[in-house]
């Protein structure tokens, strides 16, 4: 068995890999390492199991290449912020979420090759009144990022059902823990760089009230090589994170008291999101995954509280 991941120098990407390895799989990595880091392969650098590959999934030939006696391609290479920054081109998302998954796909359909896992996102399904949200809920995202993976998600239904391949979209809650991802990327990195800073007073996007899902790494990894053979279906998408949500000032309050601050003063932005483009407050229903036979082993506090003492212990070793 052959994998192909592409993106799998990445934070997610990399945490399976090593799981694929341990697993006795091959690994193709193949990654243009804009995000991704060698670094995060460092423990797999000895295996005879990985070959890595620095390419990009905007180059149609070189992923041709690389697909040549692969069984199975897991999709995770993107543009990895979810916000759109002012003065950034708006096609950014276009090109690096949806013209490359169409390559992914054209090179798949090139070589043969018809199993695909593909991580999409919770911000496919934008602002929604229904909480958790389903799968079969109307996509209606309000980010260029969320748009992309919508249309990444389209194309792979297409190519599907026109080619015969078997497919698993993922729509992920939000990813923490494991690898060391760059400072003020995430809330949590944002909370702990802010108040090394300032351990009295934390600036907070928002109104603080925004409350999410958040699945620890090795949760999401867990789900997806589950869900990837535990079913017959052709044609499968599930949402993968916990079963509950925190809020944004929960989350403060768990790195102000892991950081071992005395009281911290708070103050926000006052908008409803974060920024623009972020979606408020969203939980997913995660029945489909519970009816497969699989369930999130932490909660999202549980898995806040595990990510905040992996990026501290990291920090505190660097």
């Amino acid at each position: 068995m052959t994998s192909l991941i592409t993106g799998g120098a990445g934070c997610i990407g990399s945490e399976l890999v090593g799981e694929l390895i341990r697993e006795g799989t091959k690994c193709v990595v193949y990654d243009n390492f804009s995000s991704g880091k060698h670094e995060h392969l460092q423990p797999l650098a000895d295996s005879p199991l990985l070959r890595v590959v620095e390419g990009d999934v905007l180059d149609l030939e070189s992923l041709i290449s690389v697909m040549h006696g692969v069984d199975w391609v897991w999709h995770f290479a993107a543009n990895p912020d979810v916000r759109y920054n002012c003065g950034d081109p708006t096609d950014k998302d276009l090109r690096q979420n949806t013209l490359g998954t169409y390559n992914v796909l054209e090179s798949m359909r090139l070589e043969g090759v018809k199993n695909l896992a593909f991580a999409s996102t919770s911000a496919v399904y934008g602002i929604s009144a229904t909480l958790p949200i389903p799968e079969h809920h109307p996509l209606a995202p309000i980010s260029l990022y969320g748009a992309s993976k919508a249309a990444c998600e389209a194309l792979i239904s297409s190519f599907g059902h026109l080619f015969g391949f078997r497919c698993r979209i993922f729509r992920l809650a939000n990813i923490v823990g494991g690898k060391t991802r760059k400072f003020g990327t995430t809330v949590i990195s944002d909370f702990i760089r802010k108040l090394q800073q300032d351990p009295h007073r934390l600036h907070i996007l928002g109104n603080g009230r925004q409350t999410k899902s958040y699945l620890h790494v090795s949760d999401c990894i867990s789900a997806m090589l589950f869900a990837a053979c535990g079913s017959s279906e052709a044609f499968a998408v599930y949402n993968v994170g916990p079963s509950d949500s925190t809020t944004v000032n929960t989350i403060a309050d768990i790195v102000a008291a892991e950081m071992n601050l005395g009281p911290v003063d708070y103050s926000y932005t006052g908008t409803e999101g974060g920024w623009p483009g972020d979606v408020p407050s969203f939980e997913l229903d995660v029945s489909a995954l519970d009816d497969l036979g699989w369930q999130a082993q932490h909660t999202s506090l549980e898995a806040v509280t595990m990510a905040v003492r992996e990026m501290l212990n990291k920090t505190a070793t660097q």
